[in-house]
């Protein structure tokens, strides 16, 4: 028999499939939880964003009017702080009581001085005729003392007529002065009142002003903050169907689903095989075995016996 020599190839295929096995109750609830994920997806996305409120929207509005946005001539306007800080500084106005002194004159002056001077005409006339009648009684009537005695009483009834009435204008004209000063002094005071009131009034309105558009940021404020407010709680309500789903999903998850899992496995596939020998085979062994029968045959029949 020669020698042998065999080779063996062997090539296999299989596919494997692993079914999970659940509860009919987790199929329903992670298709029915599928399902709103699903639905959720399809809605559009900005419906679910809550507008501005209307407070919001007043604010934004409000906003717009304060510094220049709004009237500019209102108070608390550009062109209203403008003509403000440009006007100029209330000023006060000097007065003297010479301004329209005659206006203070006693308007009865010619009828007054008038009047005195008749009085002292007519006792400077009692009075010449009392001396004339002296003179007359001392036998000097027509002579040079006499005509010197007359002449130093005329003058001296000239300067008193003259002092009188020069004492009756300027009384008058004091009285007027007096009265004038007073006016003016009256004047000047209330000049100087009016400024600083005028001060004051610009210092109060500017005030005003500043005061009223803080209250007007304040509202402003204020609003927009009860607006997003609002907008939050209307925020709230939209996202309360994708709140509820992920509690949902969060619940569902939260569950120890491994305790309820199975699975089927199933598995198939194909084997070749393939075997190749060198050497003696076992038809060449048949086929000696068949040979050695014959020449056995044969020596038997020529008396040759074989052990």
């Amino acid at each position: 028999m020669g020698k042998k020599k065999s080779k063996t190839s062997s090539q296999e295929t299989s596919h494997s499939v692993t079914t999970p096995n659940n509860p009919s109750w987790v199929d329903d609830a992670a298709g029915s939880l599928n399902s709103s994920i699903q639905k959720y997806g399809q809605t559009d996305p900005y419906s679910r964003v809550a507008p501005l409120s209307d407070l919001e929207r007043q604010a934004a509005s409000g906003a717009s009017q304060l510094g220049g946005g709004g009237d500019p001539d209102a108070v608390g306007g550009t062109n209203w702080f403008s003509n403000l800080m440009q006007a100029p500084a209330p000023s006060v106005s000097s007065a003297s009581l010479l301004d329209n002194l005659g206006a203070y004159m006693n308007p009865y002056r010619d009828q007054v001085t008038n009047a005195a001077m008749a009085d002292f005409d007519a006792d400077a006339g009692r009075t010449r005729a009392t001396q004339d009648l002296a003179l007359a009684g001392q036998g000097a009537f027509g002579g040079s003392g006499a005509a010197l005695t007359r002449s130093l009483t005329e003058s001296e009834l000239a300067r008193a007529r003259n002092s009188q009435l020069s004492k009756l204008n300027s009384d008058m004209f004091n009285a007027g002065a007096t009265l004038s000063g007073q006016d003016a002094d009256r004047r000047q005071q209330a000049s100087a009142a009016n400024a600083q009131l005028a001060q004051q009034n610009a210092q109060w309105r500017g005030q005003l002003a500043l005061d009223r558009q803080a209250g007007d940021r304040a509202n402003v404020a204020t609003q927009a903050a009860l607006g997003q407010q609002l907008r939050g709680a209307d925020q709230v309500y939209r996202d309360a169907p994708t709140t509820a789903l992920s509690k949902q999903i969060e619940m569902f998850s939260g569950l120890p689903l491994q305790l309820f899992h199975g699975q089927t496995s199933d598995s198939n596939g194909t084997s070749n095989s393939t075997q190749t020998t060198s050497g003696t085979t076992l038809g060449d062994i048949a086929g000696l075995l068949s040979g050695a029968g014959s020449l056995m045959s044969g020596a038997g029949a020529i008396g040759v016996h074989v052990k």
